[in-house]
């Protein structure tokens, strides 16, 4: 990776705490919003929670589309493997959701060859436009911002559906458990951020590129807080259940 300087990398990691502050609301929204309250509360229809990760699988499969496009761009031998270590993970998600679709009763060809709903999409198609457009450091940003977002939810939803709804227990002959796509990749490790910063700070050594920079991870944290938001209202919808409305 060309070389960051001590004060570039500084810059950068200015910048990404504060869009972590900016993004707040966003992970609020997601962590107490009325779809993860709903599983936490026993009261979300199982029909609309096998929606959702009937959804999910669709998700991570674009998203794994999206990491051979980002390995692609990388501009050097650092960034390649910093893209490789995010599809290993990523292929980590890939068979866990299978676990945890067993787990709610549903059939793995049935996943596959269901449809996805366009909503829970807009995330991993906002990821597929940086893949096309974005530069690196844009795809990191918004990688590392999109985490706490995602994970604010996922972990309070496997707590409702280990209290209610029968799941998070050993899956036979693995070392796993059900609801470990939810409750295991919760968060960015330290040298993940690290590698991340590092090549956010590459793109903020031309100070016109934070614009875009700040664009690309706010706009992750918007667009996962959406699909969120159709998690409840698509999925009350499997169960026949109408959403109720928001008084302004």
């Amino acid at each position: 990776m060309a070389s960051v300087s001590s004060k570039q990398l500084a810059r950068a990691t200015r910048v990404v705490k504060q869009l972590e502050r900016e993004i707040k609301p966003f992970v609020n929204e997601v962590a107490g919003g009325r779809f993860v309250q709903a599983v936490l509360d026993g009261t979300f229809p199982i029909e609309g929670i096998r929606f959702v990760h009937t959804n999910h699988y669709h998700l991570i499969v674009n998203d794994m589309s999206n990491l051979n496009v980002y390995v692609a761009k990388a501009r050097d031998e650092e960034e390649m493997l910093f893209f490789h270590f995010m599809a290993a993970e990523e292929k980590n998600h890939f068979e866990s959701v299978f676990l945890l679709n067993a787990a709610l009763g549903l059939d793995a060809g049935t996943v596959r060859g269901s449809e996805p709903h366009s909503r829970c999409l807009l995330r991993t198609n906002y990821f597929s436009r940086l893949a096309q457009y974005g530069t690196p450091g844009e795809i990191a940003l918004a990688i590392l911002l999109n985490f706490p977002v995602w994970a604010g939810g996922a972990k309070r939803e496997a707590q409702g559906l280990k209290r209610h709804y029968g799941l998070g227990n050993p899956v036979p002959g693995t070392d796993k458990h059900d609801t470990d796509i939810l409750d295991r990749f919760e968060g960015a490790t330290a040298g993940f951020r690290e590698h991340a910063t590092k090549i956010i700070a590459r793109d903020l050594a031309d100070a016109a590129n934070e614009p875009r920079l700040r664009r690309a991870g706010l706009w992750a944290a918007e667009y996962e807080a959406m699909v969120w938001q159709a998690y409840y209202t698509e999925g009350l919808q499997c169960g026949n259940i109408a959403a109720p409305e928001v008084r302004q």
